[in-house]
């Protein structure tokens, strides 16, 4: 139980975190305008500042590992997760993610089926290479490559359901250094190099939710939170660089102080943010290099690129709609049980 009394979010357990999908509008948005602007490199000038700030998108993957290391163990908490839950708990999280997963590979073969008519290039067919991101092996058969530059990120939050599952009850329990041995375990892994396909290459993002999930639950005083989150962000520092620091510590305190903030806009793409990150990526390599035959100039190019990325709101939207809402709902068909 915390020392301090003063709090630094609300201890309520149906407290206002409206701040979560606002955090996820921001960070698939930011992922796709990198993307967009700096995926494709000659399309836009290396000197043109919009690039130059965009630049920096590619973080919008650590705040989702952030909003991961929180919610996740929240959700948990909510549905009173036991460990003999391990099994239910999978399934639940392979019904909300794996279809909308599963179709933007479907997605992605009829893109780059599509794109030759255009004269766009694209991998040739191989059923082995789509078969192995059915269990999000790639990284472990090479020379394979993921079909969409995103799916990696999917692959690292699989580990890290799994991993969350066995390790919850340590998480939540009582007594906090049960907690701190998880921790510094998984910290001491981390700080050694590691393969990047595999979650402890990037658990002290997930590691800084973990903390903001304790501090929620009123289980982690203000003066340990402080001391806890230092470390995380040293340990940040350490292995990757200030950057990383940034990206990290936007989510952590905006959920720390600021979970009731929230904007309209950015939590209408929050809702389809899972979407939007989805089929961004291999949208912009097909349509992208087709654009750079018609349209010429930094502005008139940036322009098209605006247009293009309403259209894939809109088409992120489409496909929250018919695929990913529904999935939603299929995951709560699995149920804990009755509470205890």
């Amino acid at each position: 139980m915390p020392q301090s009394t003063t709090t630094l979010i609300p201890s309520d357990k149906n407290a206002n975190i409206s701040i979560i999908e606002l955090l996820r509008g921001l960070a698939a948005t930011v992922v796709c305008i990198f993307h967009f602007t700096n995926g494709n490199h000659d399309f836009i000038s290396d000197q043109n500042w919009i690039k130059i700030i965009a630049s920096k998108g590619w973080l919008g993957v650590e705040i989702f590992f952030v909003i991961s290391g929180f919610i996740i163990p929240y959700s948990m908490a909510r549905s009173n997760y036991q460990l003999r839950h391990f099994p239910v708990f999978l399934i639940k999280r392979w019904a909300r993610i794996d279809p909308p997963y599963l179709l933007s590979i479907v997605f992605v073969l009829m893109l780059n089926a599509l794109a030759g008519l255009w004269l766009v290039a694209s991998p040739p067919f191989n059923l082995q290479r789509v078969f192995l991101h059915l269990g999000y092996l790639i990284p472990f058969f090479p020379p394979n490559q993921w079909l969409n530059g995103v799916y990696w990120t999917l692959a690292i939050e699989f580990q890290y359901y799994f991993l969350v599952s066995l390790f919850y009850p340590l998480l939540f329990h009582r007594l906090g250094i049960y907690f701190w041995l998880l921790v510094l375990g998984l910290l001491g892994i981390a700080a050694f190099p590691s393969h990047p396909a595999f979650f402890f290459d990037y658990s002290m993002f997930f590691i800084l939710g973990f903390g903001l999930f304790r501090r929620f639950e009123n289980r982690m005083g203000q003066v340990e939170f402080f001391i806890f989150s230092a470390i995380v962000f040293w340990v940040i520092q350490d292995k990757f660089s200030w950057q990383y620091v940034i990206a990290g510590f936007v989510p952590w305190f905006l959920i720390a102080f600021l979970p009731g903030l929230h904007f309209k806009p950015l939590r209408w793409l929050g809702m389809i943010s899972y979407s939007l990150y989805l089929i961004h990526l291999p949208l912009g390599k097909k349509i992208i290099p087709l654009l750079a035959r018609y349209v010429e100039g930094d502005l008139q190019r940036l322009m098209v690129l605006v247009l293009l990325f309403g259209f894939t709101l809109l088409l992120a939207h489409g496909f929250y709609l018919l695929i990913e809402r529904p999935a939603m709902r299929w995951s709560k068909y699995f149920k804990y049980g009755k509470r205890n």
